[in-house]
């Protein structure tokens, strides 16, 4: 079995080669592909395992270089912040008759690419999950994870919050653009009481994560595996991934100016400047640090009013982003959630081995149900 990561010179790349190694066996090869050698040097060091492992310098812009690098795999991991080239990279990756997983956010740019070539990859066979990590990719598993366990699911929020340092020097300028992309799409739109609406400020929660992070005003993030529920849990009435603020300074002075700056394209230089200034030092906390994420659903259960929660945390925001995307790449590779088309990772874990698998990694899981 050949896997290749491209972008594993990157720090979610290096975090999911570390994780991913020891569970490959002698007779398989992990390919280790960016354009930085003594970065990808100091990930192949990290990689355990009896796989052989090999590096290769790509540029993942040159489509003839990854062309050549992925021919014959068996899986491609992507975690180049790159959505436009997902088009490309995704065409060379089912050409080449491999599997495709990749940790990109939720954006409009790729999934519009990768739906393109959903009638190909369900003709070919192939397995492309797409929305790999946390955010996305954790929050519907928590929930689908609470339908299993209410008879009647009618609440579900998943919160989130960080308190972390950003270390935005070593951020790959594609890194800080995803980031940008992400502010500037910023949507308040959510379920709420059956049906999609957006919020007013005011209508927006206060959540108390607990020390070091603390309380925090948290405001509706859109992830297509969110949207995906309602169908799957006819009775919910309120569904939704809110997220916590960086900081007031990040949050209410610089987040707006860089959300004007990133719609004028000649100021796109300055505007990775200032987002790497900005979240090196309005965003970036001291230790202790600390990342959080809490489902909390009410339904029905036996008869009566229950409720389920569940909730993942971690002191390294690397390893909370790269858990949840070995923990579903190894059950694909292992063939036991292995399905032709186009997948959510949320909706492809199953739920109770999923957390399990973040566990094992050295996650903070806790659950609970209990009547309300």
């Amino acid at each position: 079995m050949k896997v290749v990561l491209l972008g594993a010179s990157g720090n979610a790349g290096r975090e999911i080669a570390r994780l991913l190694g020891p569970s490959l066996a002698s007779e398989d090869e992990v390919v280790l592909a960016g354009r930085d050698p003594e970065k990808l040097a100091v990930t192949s060091a990290v990689v355990a395992g009896p796989a052989r492992v090999s590096v290769a310098i790509v540029d993942a812009t040159r489509a003839a270089e990854v062309r050549d690098v992925v021919a014959g795999a068996d899986l491609v991991v992507v975690t180049v912040s790159r959505p436009d080239l997902v088009g490309e990279l995704a065409r060379i990756v089912l050409d080449a008759g491999a599997d495709w997983f990749d940790t990109l956010l939720c954006t409009r740019t790729k999934w519009d690419a990768l739906r393109a070539l959903e009638p190909e990859i369900n003709r070919s066979g192939r397995c492309f999950v797409t929305d790999g990590g946390f955010h996305p990719g954790l929050p519907a598993a928590l929930v689908r994870r609470a339908g299993g366990q209410l008879d009647d699911l009618i609440e579900a929020d998943v919160v989130g919050a960080m308190r972390l340092d950003w270390r935005a020097d070593t951020l790959a300028d594609s890194t800080v653009s995803e980031m940008i992309g992400e502010f500037t799409h910023f949507d308040m739109t959510t379920w709420t009481e059956g049906e999609r609406r957006k919020l007013r400020w005011s209508q927006c929660p206060t959540i108390d994560f607990g020390p070091p992070i603390g309380k925090k005003s948290c405001v509706p993030m859109p992830l297509l595996e969110m949207d995906a529920l309602p169908a799957l849990f006819p009775g919910l009435r309120r569904c939704g991934f809110y997220i916590g603020g960086f900081s007031t300074a990040m949050d209410y002075v610089a987040l707006p100016i860089l959300m004007v700056m990133s719609k004028v394209p000649a100021l796109r230089s300055a505007t990775i400047r200032l987002t790497r200034w900005s979240m090196g030092r309005l965003a970036s906390y001291p230790p202790p640090h600390r990342l959080v994420v809490r489902m909390e659903a009410t339904g029905q259960r036996n008869g009566g009013p229950a409720t389920a929660t569940v909730s993942v945390a971690g002191d390294d925001g690397y390893l909370l982003t790269a858990a949840p995307a070995v923990a579903c790449i190894r059950r694909v590779l292992g063939g036991s959630i292995r399905a032709p088309g186009l997948h959510l990772q949320a909706h492809l874990v199953d739920p109770e081995l999923f957390l399990a698998d973040l566990a094992a990694f050295g996650l903070e899981v806790e659950t609970r149900v209990e009547p309300a």
